[in-house]
């Protein structure tokens, strides 16, 4: 009788053991979801803070000037207030270009947020 309840305790803790190994490999790539989410939206915190400093409220000026005061995406002329700043090849799939200049462009609210995750390229000479 000892011999068999040794035995059942040996294969639980066998069982018990690769329960474990599964869970933790479970976790761990769990772990590697949250980072990969965690990253995604970090370029949008640190683009927000860049918006709202001084060089970022001079760049838009500065593009809006450029830009003669017209939306990028539909050339309709618009207010500096309320014109959002838009990523030409968006933020969701191209995070490294979070405070790239080169890649913004001052858009209307409604052209911006109908765009999405689109990328719309505009010829700068037609502005």
């Amino acid at each position: 009788m000892n011999n068999i309840n040794d035995n059942v305790l040996l294969q639980l803790s066998k069982k018990l053991f690769l329960v474990n190994n599964r869970l933790n490999k479970s976790l761990q790539n769990n772990q590697k979801i949250i980072d990969q989410i965690k990253q995604k939206y970090e370029p949008r915190t640190e683009f927000n803070r860049w918006r709202s400093s001084e060089e970022g409220k001079l760049w838009k000026k500065q593009q809006y000037q450029k830009q003669k005061q017209c939306c990028a995406i539909c050339q309709e002329k618009i207010e500096l207030k309320g014109s959002h700043i838009d990523h030409i090849k968006p933020l969701s799939r191209y995070p490294d270009l979070s405070l790239d200049t080169s890649n913004l462009q001052i858009a209307c609210g409604q052209c911006n947020i109908s765009k999405s995750n689109s990328e719309i390229l505009v010829d700068e000479n037609a502005i």
